[in-house]
């Protein structure tokens, strides 16, 4: 196939240009994705001329920016500062602003998959990481401050749950970390043993326990990352979650209360979030005096750490490994669906697609689901 008719090609670029990827980055990602073509500077330019696509698009009119920025305010964006609204609304406007440099600690790393930070999030909870059923828990490397996967669910405090999720990256990637580092909580016994284990048969560790590096939250590097979560997305869920507590049309004690907030908000909270991911991973971290790590994009320094002066330090695993942790652990066991099938069956005669409703839709939604079955349950039978 010739690069001119090749609609991945096409796609691929236009993706790294919206996410206002330098040209240098770019050319190391398509001559790894796209080894069939030939490459060089010059030639990507040429082929973006190509295909008409630019950085800067001064088609776009005023208006249809207000309107971009306008629907961004009456949801999470309205968290958001200017950097990270530009990174968020796909318009291609290119704008060079003097950024303020944010003290951070000494932090120095090998490269990618060196250490992994993991961690649970509860900011949504509220009181005593019970109130609301809102949970998180991620991991991100932190060489590349690249975030590797983020779960929600209606708690982070089942060790067999968050081994499944831990389970569920290492089999498609096929790859560990060297070394992992987590809170000495209950919730991560089984996945830190799923590490030491697979760790094992490595000849880089004498004792594959070792491998895991326990820590209080605030010195662990996701720590950081948390905030960046709450302040620009969080911040305007937890606004709805209180009005519904104090106005009397959420009680904690309920089940059903809790439900029918789990099944409104988790996957409405978990497409918000992917959108964030994305943009974090590609986002450009700038030049910090007294850090040790690399300035750049995320996903570009993780993918290829050979241009910042690292290596990759990801430990292979074979199938069978991951076949044999899987047997030993128990981590297929867990449940996949956080409400029972008889109540999410009863809620999608509703909603059918929660995932669909917008950031603004979401108290309208659980209140409408509210009323219909508690009415429901409340209904008296018909004498005949």
């Amino acid at each position: 196939m010739d690069w001119q008719n090749d609609v991945v090609l096409t796609g691929a670029l236009q993706n790294y240009v919206r996410q206002s990827i330098k040209r240098l980055e770019i050319l190391d990602f398509v001559k790894r994705d796209f080894p069939q073509y030939p490459w060089s500077l010059r030639t990507l330019c040429r082929r973006l001329k190509f295909f008409n696509i630019t950085y800067i698009d001064p088609a776009i009119a005023i208006n249809d920016v207000k309107s971009a920025v306008t629907k961004e305010l009456d949801g999470p964006g309205k968290c958001l500062g200017y950097r990270a609204m530009h990174q968020k609304i796909p318009m291609g406007w290119k704008q060079e602003h003097q950024e303020e440099k944010v003290k951070k600690g000494h932090f120095s790393s090998k490269g990618p998959d060196w250490v992994h930070s993991l961690d649970g999030h509860c900011k949504l909870m509220g009181f005593q990481k019970s109130t609301f059923p809102l949970a998180v828990y991620g991991c991100i490397d932190t060489a590349s401050r690249n975030l590797l996967w983020l779960k929600i669910w209606t708690d982070n405090c089942d060790p067999k749950l968050i081994a499944r999720w831990y389970f569920d990256y290492i089999y498609e990637t096929k790859c560990i970390a060297s070394y992992m580092r987590l809170d000495k909580g209950t919730e991560t016994g089984i996945m830190a043993t799923m590490h030491a284990f697979l760790r094992k048969s490595h000849i880089d560790v004498t004792d594959a326990s070792d491998t895991v590096i326990y820590g209080k939250s605030t010195s662990n590097q996701i720590e950081r990352w948390w905030k960046e979560l709450h302040e620009r997305l969080e911040k305007y869920f937890k606004r709805q979650l209180m009005s519904l507590k104090d106005l009397g049309h959420y009680n904690p004690d309920i089940a059903l209360d809790r439900d029918i907030l789990a099944f409104v908000y988790i996957p409405v909270l978990e497409k918000e979030m992917k959108v964030f991911v994305d943009n974090w991973n590609t986002h450009r971290i700038r030049y910090q005096r007294g850090t040790y790590l690399p300035n750049g994009i995320p996903n570009h320094i993780y993918n290829f750490p050979e241009n910042y002066g690292l290596e990759k330090c990801g430990q292979h695993i074979t199938d069978s490994q991951l076949k044999e942790v899987c047997e030993v652990s128990g981590v297929l066991d867990v449940r996949t669906d956080f409400l029972l099938s008889s109540q999410r069956k009863t809620l999608q005669e509703y909603i059918p697609n929660p995932h669909l409703l917008s950031a603004n839709e979401c108290t309208d939604a659980y209140l409408f689901l509210r009323r219909k079955l508690v009415s429901q349950l409340t209904k008296e039978p018909v004498i005949p």
